[in-house]
């Protein structure tokens, strides 16, 4: 599995923790807001290309909306699974070492993570990578507003 002896003693607050899992749970409303609006777009898509007969500029609007709300909700799965694992850190932060190398090995045997990838992944690295994945979620769910709020502008312009 994994080399045991790379592993640096890694100290970290409960506290800490705790504030991390706390800032990961708002994914969860930024998630479900995301899917809410993927099924929009796609409601609105279908309709749009079926029954009315739009215009392409605004059904290829609610198509990109719908692939972006997908992507997000990537995000949204890979951010949950973190907070549940960070959440599983919070217990037992006094033998956090052994932990995130019993971690590491169940994410090898899993084949989530590569062993050869793992020279050593300190708690900050984890947090700092699971909060890259928080950021771009953000950014993804904004990209998809754009684009819908580009439809329903697009599609207002026809009518009048």
């Amino acid at each position: 599995m994994l080399n045991h002896d790379e592993y640096k003693i890694v100290t970290v607050s409960q506290t800490s923790l705790v504030t991390f899992c706390s800032l990961l749970a708002i994914s969860l409303p930024i998630g479900l807001f995301s899917l809410l609006l993927t099924i929009i777009a796609l409601c609105f898509g279908l309709i749009t290309n079926g029954i009315i007969n739009g215009p392409l500029s605004l059904t290829i609007f609610y198509f990109m909306a719908f692939i972006i709300g997908l992507i997000n909700l990537y995000y949204f799965l890979r951010i949950q699974f973190d907070k549940r694992l960070f959440d599983y850190l919070v217990t037992c932060n006094e033998q956090l070492t052994n932990t995130l190398i019993e971690l590491d090995n169940a994410l090898v045997t899993f084949h989530l993570i590569k062993s050869d990838q793992l020279p050593t992944r300190t708690i900050t690295a984890r947090q700092q990578g699971t909060l890259r994945l928080f950021k771009q979620q953000i950014i993804v769910l904004v990209i998809q507003i754009i684009l819908l709020i580009n439809a329903w502008v697009s599609s207002i312009i026809q009518v009048c």
